[in-house]
């Protein structure tokens, strides 16, 4: 399912879609959309940055959620940052994996640790309804 829409026009971008590998693509889409729309925000400046860190969470999200589950991100202003956001039903927190030279993934979060300026981390949804994984990109 997809649903982009501003939530709250002034400040906030968000999507719900199934969680298959395919359709990742479209938080990048998600990304770009928010971008033309706030120019104010400066977001156009972020777009690459913010459409990377949006990817890196949202693939991780499809890779530890049930394939075909629902998943949500949003492209938030919040307190003088950019937030990306990505809620999957998995309860397991994200690892950022030791470093290995040989491995031919497992760096999406240490290159969102490294791209958030305004910081990263996790909180899960009381409830047993999944968590949210977010970045932030200082303005």
């Amino acid at each position: 399912m997809r649903d982009k829409r501003p939530s709250d026009a002034s400040n906030e971008f968000a999507l719900r879609w199934r969680a298959y590998p395919e359709s990742v693509y479209l938080t990048r889409s998600l990304v770009s959309q928010a971008c033309e729309a706030c120019e104010a925000w400066g977001l156009g400046r972020l777009d690459y940055v913010g459409r990377t860190i949006m990817s890196e969470l949202a693939t991780n999200a499809v890779v530890h959620a049930v394939e075909g589950h629902e998943i949500q991100a949003w492209v938030t202003l919040v307190d003088g940052a950019v937030e990306f956001r990505v809620w999957d039903p998995s309860h397991a927190p994200p690892v950022v994996p030791e470093a290995d030279a040989e491995a031919e993934g497992g760096r999406g979060l240490m290159m969102v640790r490294l791209l958030a300026t305004g910081g990263c981390g996790y909180r899960l949804i009381s409830g047993s309804r999944g968590k949210v994984v977010w970045a932030r990109l200082a303005l």
